[in-house]
């Protein structure tokens, strides 16, 4: 479906006349979109070795203006052509979130190339709370509209429909005539409408009833949620033609959801604040594709560099930012190394993402895993809205739960047998219920299991 998407774009019959499209930011953004056409079906090596020569350059550039990174260098007793040379990156002791945050004004960039345009800020809290401050170039910024408006025309998304957004950063009701940045730079779009995800589940669906979109982002959470409602009401959206999700994971259990209550697919982006978009998924397998721009890497406990199928944690470089050294940076996500695509792409894959530790079960032995709770078996017990269980040991699991009503004894002791066999394990279950909806962590972001064992 999408191996001549570049070719498809001249023929969209809602691109802009030339005219519309001789501005600054739509002659780079075509520039980039037809360079991406050529990387993206280059052979690995060939890939690879570019890749290498630009994170010389990086290095080069930042041991030269980041007091920060020139000593995270000398410590390791790396030089950049060290760093750049094959094998070498991984001699370079990982960036954790604390000393990104530890490192002050040191961290960044006291120049950077003028070619790269401004500069700009951005904070994030994660879902951890601890705020992580990174400054981006233009350059960057462009190379985010670039990967987003890829993804667009890979899954050969109707500019011309409505879409729908429900995020974390959206404070209050807003609406437009179209879909904005990065798209209107080369398309007329559809309007765009979009709500804070703290409303209720019965106000999104309300609001999704009467826009009917065509197209939704959201948050997979929040996305849950309105699946689970539009089911138990038996209303649908009859326009919709595709699900974006960011942010969080996706798990198999909500993609099935969704095809069998919207009769539609969901598209997940790998994003960050500090990345942009590190990978996206392909069209025609499923798997997800690294941008050209990042180098990914999935490493196991003891630093080594994960093999097809094994999982590990994720270490980021982003490869164009010159204002902020974020060379192997510890993200704090896990992730299952993929194989080669059938697709025909030599970009590097990610099977699947599985979010971050404290979000694995920690079984008594020590082991840990991607915590399956039954969801799906629970409506023949109860009614329940939505669900976050938080490990207190390696025996103890609270579950808080939102449902309309408290269920019998009985009904929670179903459930109990229910979690205990998805887990694995028979842990003691305690529960908390609730009415009203479950608040979410720092930066709007919603955890369904968090580990605080050890």
């Amino acid at each position: 479906m999408s191996s001549d998407w570049f070719d498809r774009l001249g023929r969209n019959p809602h691109l802009l006349p030339p005219q519309a499209r001789a501005n600054r930011g739509s002659v780079a953004i075509s520039k980039l979109l037809a360079d991406r056409r050529v990387s993206e079906r280059m052979p690995t090596a060939e890939l690879a070795r570019q890749q290498g020569s630009a994170l010389l350059d990086l290095a080069r550039h930042c041991a030269a203006a980041s007091p920060h990174f020139a000593s995270r260098l000398a410590t390791a007793g790396l030089t950049p052509e060290a760093l750049a040379a094959p094998d070498g990156l991984a001699k370079l002791p990982p960036l954790t979130r604390q000393a990104l945050v530890n490192a002050g004004e040191s961290l960044f960039c006291h120049a950077y190339p003028r070619a790269h345009g401004g500069i700009s800020t951005t904070s994030t809290s994660g879902s951890t709370g601890e705020p992580v401050t990174v400054k981006r170039t233009e350059l960057c910024t462009l190379q985010w509209m670039v990967y987003t408006l890829r993804e667009h025309l890979w899954h050969d998304r109707d500019f011309s429909g409505r879409l729908a957004t429900l995020r974390a950063n959206i404070s209050e009701a807003a609406e437009s005539a179209d879909w904005g940045q990065p798209c209107t730079f080369l398309f007329r779009t559809g309007a765009w409408s979009g709500r804070p995800a703290s409303l209720s589940v019965e106000e999104l669906c309300r609001w999704l009833g009467e826009f009917d979109p065509d197209y939704l982002l959201i948050l997979p959470s929040t996305l849950a949620g309105i699946v689970a409602e539009l089911e138990r009401t038996g209303r649908r959206l009859p326009r919709l033609r595709g699900v974006r999700t960011l942010s969080e994971t996706v798990s198999v259990r909500l993609r099935e959801d969704v095809r069998r209550v919207l009769g539609v697919g969901v598209d997940d982006v790998y994003t960050s604040q500090e990345f942009g978009v590190m990978a996206t998924q392909c069209p025609e397998h499923g798997t997800y594709h690294v941008s050209e721009s990042i180098l990914l890497e999935v490493v196991d406990a003891e630093g080594r560099a994960c093999r097809p199928g094994e999982i590990g944690r994720v270490l980021v470089t982003d490869l164009v930012n010159y204002a902020t050294p974020l060379i192997r940076y510890e993200i704090g996500d896990y992730a299952e190394v993929g194989t080669p695509c059938a697709c025909g792409r030599g970009l590097p894959t990610i099977r699947r993402f599985l979010g971050r530790e404290r979000n694995l079960v920690l079984l008594p032995d020590g082991t840990r895993h991607w915590p399956v709770v039954g969801f799906h078996r629970w409506g023949e017990v109860h009614t329940i809205r939505q669900f976050q269980f938080i490990q207190l040991d390696r025996q103890t699991i609270l579950a808080k739960l939102s449902a309309p009503a408290r269920p019998s004894a009985e009904q929670e002791a179903q459930l109990t047998r229910i979690i205990q066999e998805e887990l694995q394990h028979p842990f003691e279950i305690r529960y908390a219920w609730q009415e009203e909806p479950l608040p979410r962590g720092p930066g709007g972001k919603f955890e369904e299991f968090l580990c605080r064992a050890e």
